[in-house]
Formats: C-alpha cells, structure tokens, sequence
C-alpha cells in the first residue's frame, strides 16, 4: 500500500477555444479488498503544461473488477466530472 501504481489523464477541451482544461494526477493504492481497489490522487497538475490553472489533489477512484476485463469506478469518492464508469482492457 502506498506505492504510485498509475495516474489518470483527463484531455477536456474547451468548446470555445480549444484550449485543453484536463488535469494528470498521479495515483497511490491505498486499499484492496477482494475485487475492489481504492486509489487516491497524491499529485495533481494540468495536462497541458502551458496552462495556468491549478488542480486539486486527493481525488479518490474506487474500482471493481466487475469481469476479467472490466473495471467499473464506482460512484463513491470524490472523482473527476466526466471519468468513465467502465474501464475495458482492450487487446
């Protein structure tokens, strides 16, 4: 536990300029529990370096592997507007 596994990349473009409004955060485990993980964003900056704009930190993303090639985030915890409820592995 503790260990930086990943991060989650969000691209949002605004409509009216293009401009991208998205933020990287890089993800630590923080639980496991049978089929579900707990992961907490411990950093946080925009996905466009030439932004200006600050990001928040300690998102927290609640997966469960629903199939052996699906990750459903849960609803719970505080996530980025916008994030996907499902997660497919693609081959």
């Amino acid at each position: 536990m503790g260990d930086l596994v990943g991060r989650q990349v969000s691209d949002v473009k605004e409509s009216a300029t293009g401009r991208n409004l998205g933020c990287t955060e890089a993800l630590e485990l923080r639980q496991t529990s049978g089929d579900r993980a707990v992961f907490a964003s411990v950093t946080s900056h925009p996905t466009d370096p030439a932004a200006t704009f600050a990001c928040p930190a300690d998102h927290l993303y609640v997966l469960t592997m629903a199939k052996p090639d699906r990750l459903t985030i849960e609803s719970e915890g505080s996530q980025s507007a916008g994030a996907p409820q499902t997660l497919i592995r693609s081959r």
